[in-house]
């Protein structure tokens, strides 16, 4: 695990904070869609809130090995290396949704962004595309999580778009007090809205689920971080 020394001021203050449960509630603006393949992860948003305060805007380095990345979230398991488990679920909708297709148009860039003379446009890396995104229209989100009221919001507020290509205009977010107990964190509904390792050892039945390498802690997308476990909307036998 990689600590960058910006970050130990975050470490020390969070904590020193007070936990409690959270409701986050993301209101996007009419229209607005989120790209449906992986959900939005609650903790991962923190992370880049923290880490981009810390650095003060500047980008850090992919590195083999992850980053400790302090949250102000409780922490409910860590692995051998330490990384983290939060105390905090996914996005999901808790409005009407629909599902839609976006299409992204790729189009040949004018002459003076590359150094070809000629470029071949009816085959290769260079041939106009018309790439087809799912998404979901829905204009709430909610998201829970146990962790400190103040700094929660405080990072949040810092986000006017959410999602992958930055098609989620946010209109306005609202965290609030909440009351549930740690497994409703996870759980909800009969299914995971969580990623949850196998190792953590948090649900009984997990022995008799068949597991996949799943993204649990932040950032999620990085492979080197995978462990076996199980993805959010899992289903609880």
């Amino acid at each position: 695990m990689i600590a960058l020394p910006e970050l130990d001021a975050f470490t020390t203050r969070f904590a020193q904070c007070h936990y409690e449960p959270l409701r986050v509630i993301f209101n996007l603006l009419p229209n607005s869609r989120v790209v449906n393949y992986d959900p939005i992860h609650l903790d991962g948003l923190l992370a880049r809130a923290v880490v981009t305060q810390a650095t003060q805007g500047k980008m850090v380095s992919d590195q083999k090995d992850g980053y400790w990345i302090p949250l102000p979230l409780k922490m409910l398991w860590r692995d051998e290396k330490g990384f983290p488990l939060w105390a905090s679920s996914v996005l999901y909708p808790a409005s009407p949704s629909i599902e839609d297709v976006y299409i992204r148009h790729k189009r040949n860039p004018p002459g003076n962004t590359h150094n070809k003379k000629k470029l071949v446009t009816k085959s290769g890396p260079w041939m106009p595309r018309r790439i087809p995104t799912p998404t979901l229209v829905c204009d709430r989100y909610e998201a829970r999580c146990i962790g400190n009221f103040d700094a929660v919001k405080n990072l949040l507020n810092t986000f006017d778009l959410i999602g992958k290509l930055r098609l989620g205009r946010i209109k306005s977010i609202t965290v609030e007090q909440a009351d549930f107990t740690e497994q409703d964190v996870f759980l909800a509904d009969g299914k995971l809205i969580k990623p949850i390792p196998a190792e953590a050892n948090l649900v009984s039945w997990w022995q008799s689920q068949s597991s996949m390498l799943i993204g649990w802690t932040p950032p999620h997308w990085k492979p080197g971080l995978f462990r076996l476990g199980f993805q959010a909307n899992t289903k609880i036998k």
